[in-house]
């Protein structure tokens, strides 16, 4: 007897791993957005209003992104909502950056800027930008397209206490324009969960395996 599975069957084994591992990943998450529905995962300075609004994606008029209608410094928006990181456990922040240029962009640096502060604003760090202000490192690409970026850190990388608000603007300092830089599907996870497309496919592997044995 053969003791394989149908391609039908690792299609739909396949399917479930991933719905059990995205369940899992979107538990785990200290913070998620995707921009679908509105802007009340975010406050401005000291909790008040910010300058973020929802657009259409340039290139998907399925998809609603992230875009600023204004410039802005030490700080545009942050997570409502204050995350709390173990000392030594390393997490993972996620998201998808598009640079589009204007006719009043400086091209390479559109003013993106990622990073978390204590409070709305209080101490904070820069951390990930399309410049170099305040030490973040100029690492998010103004190309016209859509990038997706993860990057690792802790809570001693940011140098600040262990509650942090993450913290997003369209730099004032960057000779930038409004609605020049989008943001999409924020996520900041420990960075022991799997991605899913791994765990996936371990899962379907542990699956296949399972069902031979008992073929």
């Amino acid at each position: 007897m053969k003791n394989s599975l149908s391609p039908r069957a690792l299609i739909t084994l396949s399917a479930l791993a991933t719905g059990v591992l995205a369940s899992a990943a979107s538990a785990d998450a200290l913070f998620q957005d995707d921009f679908e529905n509105t802007l009340g995962k975010w406050a401005g300075k000291d909790g008040g209003t910010h300058h973020g609004m929802l657009v259409i994606d340039p290139f998907d008029h399925s998809n609603t992104v992230l875009t600023f209608n204004r410039l802005n410094s030490a700080g545009d928006m942050f997570s409502r909502e204050a995350m709390e990181l173990e000392i030594g456990t390393t997490y993972v922040l996620s998201f998808d950056y598009l640079g589009l240029a204007t006719g009043a962009a400086r091209p390479g640096d559109h003013g993106a800027y990622v990073g978390f502060s204590e409070d709305m604003p209080a101490r904070h760090v820069w951390k990930w930008a399309t410049g170099t202000n305040s030490g973040a490192e100029d690492v998010l690409i103004d190309n016209n397209r859509w990038n997706s970026y993860e990057f690792e850190f802790t809570a001693a990388d940011l140098g600040l206490n262990g509650t942090v608000h993450l913290m997003i603007e369209d730099f004032a300092g960057s000779d930038g324009a409004p609605e020049d830089v989008f943001f999409d599907n924020f996520e900041i996870r420990p960075a022991t969960i799997p991605a899913p497309s791994t765990a996936a496919l371990l899962g379907l592997t542990g699956l296949t395996v399972a069902r031979r044995r008992r073929a």
